[in-house]
């Protein structure tokens, strides 16, 4: 379930929603279906990976910057048709997701994040760990991503970040 910060109201049912939403995110991208993970994001929107210093500063570049969705799923063509890196599985743990605020613009959570990655015949580690601040919006119907920024605890990241936070 999804926890609330003192002194927002937020209904169960908007609640689960929004776990939902956060379980479709990891369930695409742990399952390699990364294709789908476009669709959890408005058609702008903003996803961003930033590192600690420059977010805690206010510098606006970022490690990696999508603004819209056909933008993440260039990304996800340029994964599957382009790149070249060695085979990995890539999983992510999410948790501690607090609704933040409700908003005319969205609803704001954070959360924070481990990616672990394991490749072929080697012992799992941590690839990336940190804070996720995300804007959520009824969209058509349904919770979508409007931004997701991913900010990694380390200083440094791994050259291989290839997939999506």
């Amino acid at each position: 379930m999804i926890a609330v910060a003192p002194g927002i109201a937020a209904a169960p049912e908007l609640r689960i929603r929004l776990a939902d939403l956060y379980a479709a995110y990891d369930e695409a991208l742990d399952e390699g279906e990364l294709e789908r993970w476009p669709e959890l994001f408005t058609e702008t929107c903003l996803y961003k990976i930033i590192s600690r210093e420059n977010y805690d500063s206010a510098l606006p570049l970022g490690l990696l910057q999508a603004e819209s969705r056909g933008m993440l799923a260039d990304r996800v063509a340029a994964i599957r048709k382009t790149s070249l890196f060695a085979p990995r599985i890539v999983r992510r743990i999410v948790s501690g997701v607090v609704l933040r605020a409700i908003a005319p613009d969205g609803m704001r959570l954070s959360a924070s994040f481990a990616a672990f990655q394991t490749m072929l015949n080697e012992p799992s580690q941590v690839f990336l760990c940190g804070r996720l601040y995300d804007r959520v919006v009824e969209d058509g119907g349904m919770l979508r991503f409007a931004e997701r920024i991913c900010v990694p605890d380390a200083t440094l990241v791994p050259t291989s970040l290839v997939f999506p936070i």
